[in-house]
């Protein structure tokens, strides 16, 4: 489908936080119509078929054995469907650019994790002070007060934001697990098969949460479910593996820095949405 060349790696990091961060806009847009498992599904589904069509004229052919699968399967589930879901789901509650900014923890969670599961990365001094102020950061995104404020509307503020730490967290443990397991795969065919996995995991979720009313379908509901299935999730997807396979997990994890900044201004932009003084203070501390 596509190549590039791996100096060209920070610029797609660039692209991809681009569309990465307009994807909370599109969720946002997207939860007027459909549930949040309708939305990860219909994602996921709208990107397999996509995917599906450039992986038959490319004429793929991947020789996968059952640990592949094994492998593809998770990341599946916990880097596409989880994170959809739980994003999704996070953002009923919550303005889409707070979704984005918490995301910027990502790079702090890679640290952490690659301490332990990848041999060439290890706690350093410099990283624990990296480390504690990115999570000052996320405390401020989490507003402090209603740490300790358990009324109805801020418990589930307080409770999507943790969602959005997990959903980040997927990522992360994918993109490693991808790294670690499936580099001789090529990143193309990575993206069709997780996202055909995540997608088929969805599907026994969306037939039981929601029945679609036909008067629903409508352009309007269709396309941002048609945006977030082509772009942030099916070419997006093919950046991340790409810049993965060819850059390592903490390189990618780095897109997490400019995700917040795309995601406040798509979302003060497009949505209306408001800028707090703590969001503001929060991502600074985190990048």
């Amino acid at each position: 489908m596509l190549k590039f060349k791996p100096y060209n790696n920070l610029l797609l990091l660039f692209i991809l936080s681009a569309i990465w961060g307009s994807a909370f806009i599109a969720i946002k847009v997207s939860l007027n119509y459909f549930s949040p498992v309708s939305v990860a599904s219909y994602r996921l589904i709208v990107a397999s078929i996509f995917l599906l069509i450039f992986y038959i004229i490319g004429k793929y052919k991947s020789s996968l054995n059952r640990t592949d699968l094994i492998m593809l399967l998770f990341v599946g589930v916990v880097g596409n469907f989880l994170p959809f879901y739980l994003i999704s789901w996070s953002e009923q509650h919550i303005q889409s650019s707070t979704a984005g900014i918490l995301m910027g923890v990502g790079p702090i969670l890679t640290l952490i994790l690659s301490h332990f599961f990848t041999k060439d990365d290890r706690f350093t001094y410099s990283k624990l002070i990296s480390i504690s102020i990115g999570f000052i950061g996320v405390l401020f995104i989490f507003e402090i007060d209603t740490l300790f404020n358990f009324g109805t509307a801020n418990s589930l503020q307080l409770f999507s934001k943790f969602l959005i730490i997990i959903a980040a967290l997927g990522y992360m443990i994918s993109n490693i697990v991808a790294y670690n397991t499936l580099k001789h795969i090529d990143s193309f065919s990575i993206t069709f098969f997780a996202t055909l996995f995540g997608a088929l995991v969805s599907v026994p979720f969306l037939l039981y949460s929601e029945t679609i009313q036909p008067s629903y379908i409508n352009f309007s509901a269709l396309l941002p479910i048609l945006y977030l299935g082509i772009f942030p999730t099916a070419l997006a997807f093919q950046l991340r593996y790409h810049i993965t396979k060819t850059s390592g997990p903490v390189f990618l994890s780095y897109v997490a820095y400019l995700i917040p900044i795309f995601a406040l201004i798509w979302g003060f932009v497009l949505l209306s949405e408001e800028i707090y003084l703590n969001s503001i203070i929060g991502i600074t501390l985190i990048l």
